[in-house]
């Protein structure tokens, strides 16, 4: 008989049976003469890469002490020169910025079990064994890497938060008020920090203060249109190239600290997913030079930005100033002779770090 191809659809459609392509029931059959079970042939499993997409952000492992401080020493300010020497022996102690502390995130453990007289039933090789036991301690590094890699990103998120906080802080500087160190105030519709302690009546309004250098601007959060067509991301893109510039030379207002910045040597700009396929196809596609387009700084895209529901797509960040420092990793095992199985436990105990003394810039869809 002739075939057409709509009468092979026909035949093809019959044949190709969903039920049989991925049933989650396995039936029994016995479709040969000596009435045996039908054996299967081969069984699969399509392993994964479960790595840590931020390995950037591996510190150094800390086997004593958990805990981590950070100090920030401020620049001096000239003065005016003194031919007479009459202050030579007065002391000229530095400023430094507030100090900060980080505490361990605590300990973790990641546990398996391996039960003797299991899957020695189900397979057919001792390949076949070996490949599943395997499995099983592979998953506790997998797990570990996965763990490790959110950690990071809701670090990320806390970062985050940090910024918002102080670029969203609601008491307005009072002339007659007194003011600490680090205290995140408004002025205007900008947000500031003090960097110098205050005292009331020194000065007859903020911008006096900022003036006299008791308040730094604070420039940490910024709202704009996620990437979404030329337009859009070439807006970013332009915006990005700005904060390069401004991080690639001495600056202020670009810390949690308030303290001033050297230029950067090595940033990370860290984009959630779905934008740099924009910017990649709607911007770099039409630009004529591409090193004129490209965007200054080692791109990283992550899943998320953890637990953060404001909007945040993008941070532009000093690659040093995020940091999971290991504290305590190993793996311990417990053998159960009554119950006749091996239970293996991966501890980790971690300490993160985020440094209120480096570049961060974030970037998050208008509200």
């Amino acid at each position: 008989m002739k075939l057409s191809l709509a009468e092979l659809q026909v035949v093809i459609s019959s044949y190709v049976a969903e039920a049989k392509l991925s049933s989650a029931t396995f039936s029994v059959t016995r479709d040969n003469t000596v009435g045996l079970l039908d054996k299967i042939a081969k069984t699969i499993t399509l392993d994964s890469n479960f790595s840590d997409k931020l390995p950037e952000f591996d510190g150094e492992d800390l086997p004593l002490g958990k805990t981590l401080e950070e100090w920030q020493a401020d620049l001096i300010l000239p003065e005016d020169y003194d031919p007479t020497g009459a202050n030579n022996m007065a002391p000229h102690n530095p400023t430094y910025r507030p100090a900060f502390y980080s505490y361990t995130l605590g300990e973790k453990s990641i546990p398996t079990t391996i039960r003797n007289n299991d899957i020695e039933r189900a397979v057919g090789s001792s390949e076949e064994l070996i490949r599943i036991v395997d499995m099983k301690t592979k998953r506790l590094y997998d797990s570990e890497a996965s763990f490790k890699y959110g950690v990071k990103r809701e670090m990320l998120a806390k970062w985050v938060a940090m910024c918002e906080t102080a670029q969203d802080v609601s008491t307005s500087f009072s002339a007659s008020g007194d003011y600490a160190v680090g205290t995140y105030l408004k002025g205007g519709s900008n947000a500031y920090i003090v960097v110098k302690a205050y005292v009331h009546g020194t000065c007859a309004n903020y911008g006096e203060a900022v003036t006299e250098g008791y308040l730094i601007k604070l420039e940490l959060v910024e709202e704009l249109a996620v990437p979404a067509d030329t337009a859009t991301g070439e807006a970013f893109v332009g915006k990005i190239k700005e904060d390069v510039e401004k991080a690639s030379d001495i600056s202020e207002g670009h810390s949690l600290n308030g303290n001033t910045l050297g230029a950067v040597e090595g940033l990370m700009l860290i984009v959630k997913q779905g934008v740099m396929p924009v910017i990649e196809s709607q911007v770099e596609a039409g630009a004529f030079n591409l090193g004129k387009i490209a965007i200054p700084a080692e791109v990283r895209v992550i899943k998320d930005f953890g637990s953060n529901a404001t909007g945040v797509y993008a941070m532009l960040i000093d690659k040093r100033a995020c940091r999971l420092h290991n504290t305590y990793r190993a793996v311990r095992e417990d053998r159960n002779g009554k119950g006749d199985f091996l239970n293996l436990y991966l501890h980790t105990e971690n300490t993160g770090f985020i440094s209120r003394n480096a570049f961060v810039k974030v970037f998050k869809i208008p509200e």
